[in-house]
């Protein structure tokens, strides 16, 4: 049996739920279709696993590639986007950047 993707799987369990909460489902064919369900169920949340760890992984390897471009700061060597100590911050917002960077932390 050729496995469906997560869109007709999805389909599939949305038109399971309509039958189940219809009056017109037949006692006998009620275990295999919550069985179908469950096995839909178990697809779809694979699905979402291992896309969730495919983008964690990606995000990982890009974090990775770009402070091997950037390379080591040096102490007080200031990062790509901070102006250096000695030029005036030509905007005044260096300091608002940072401090708003700080609180995504938290």
């Amino acid at each position: 049996m050729t496995e469906i993707g997560y869109a007709a799987a999805m389909a599939e369990l949305e038109q399971i739920v309509a039958e189940l909460e219809g009056d017109h489902l037949d006692v006998d064919v009620l275990a295999e279709r919550v069985r179908r369900a469950s096995e839909l169920i178990k697809l779809c949340r694979g699905r979402i696993a291992r896309a969730q760890d495919d983008v964690a992984r990606i995000v990982t390897d890009l974090e990775t590639f770009e402070a091997e471009l950037d390379g080591p700061l040096a102490p007080g060597e200031p990062g790509p986007d901070e102006p250096e100590p000695d030029e005036p911050d030509p905007d005044g917002i260096a300091g608002d950047v940072a401090a708003h960077e700080a609180d995504e932390l938290f």
